[in-house]
């Protein structure tokens, strides 16, 4: 929310490790309270995956590589009823799921 109104979680895959396939691109997480002073760096290797909730309790910034290549899948998610996909991305529509009255979910 804090970069894109619709993100409630934002999550990193890695798929290379620091220090083998590249330097510098550490991710990392400031002190919301001034967004200037470090707390936490989170060092990719491949598999790690790095969730965190996107609003400004979690300012945040990757550092630049200086050297090799940093491979990354990025991607978010919303809780928001009006950025539900309708569709996916093949276009087809495909079963949905809803609520239940123990609460779970089941498919229709």
């Amino acid at each position: 929310k804090n970069n894109t109104e619709h993100y409630d979680y934002s999550g990193l895959l890695y798929l290379s490790e620091h220090g083998a396939d590249f330097e510098g691109g550490l991710l990392t997480f400031y002190d919301p309270d001034d967004e200037v002073t470090p707390v936490l760096e989170v060092a990719p290797r491949p598999g790690r995956i790095a969730l965190f909730s996107s609003d400004v309790e979690n300012p945040h910034a990757v550092n630049l590589v200086t050297s090799g290549r940093r491979l990354t899948l990025s991607f978010w998610f919303t809780c928001s009823k009006e950025n539900e996909f309708l569709n996916f991305l093949d276009g087809k529509v495909h079963r949905k799921f809803g609520n239940t009255e123990a609460g779970g979910y089941l498919s229709s």
